[in-house]
């Protein structure tokens, strides 16, 4: 039996725009349903009246905090921060190679967050 060779890691980034407590963006890693490990995760929110946020990744568009669909779960971090783990999360995408960032800000839906993901794909 032969090893699996990893893949590199890949970044992804992005800023979303009119966040709200619910607010979800897509998170393109492939064109197909992959298995990834998420490896790092750095979110800074940069406008809008939140005073804090918790980041969430889930594995389907629409998925609510605390459901089964959740995969990844941050720390609540004032906006004057930036909110940046490690990780070792394995989780699907979804058919279409997606993953879904929720920031999570606590008030306003005018929340401006920067956002950088870092994962691999596990084949």
């Amino acid at each position: 039996m032969s090893a699996i060779a990893p893949q590199p890691v890949s970044r992804l980034t992005g800023t979303t725009a009119a966040s709200g407590a619910t607010t979800q963006t897509a998170l393109v890693l492939s064109d197909s349903r992959v298995k990834v490990i998420i490896r790092r995760v750095k979110i800074k929110r940069t406008a809008g009246t939140a005073a804090n946020f918790t980041p969430r990744i889930y594995k389907v568009s629409g998925a609510t905090s605390s459901s089964i669909n959740q995969e990844f779960l941050g720390s609540a971090t004032a906006v004057a921060s930036l909110f940046d783990t490690v990780a070792e999360v394995y989780v699907f995408t979804d058919a279409n190679g997606k993953l879904y960032l929720e920031p999570g800000p606590d008030a306003g839906a005018d929340n401006v967050f920067d956002y950088e993901v870092y994962f691999e794909i596990v084949r």
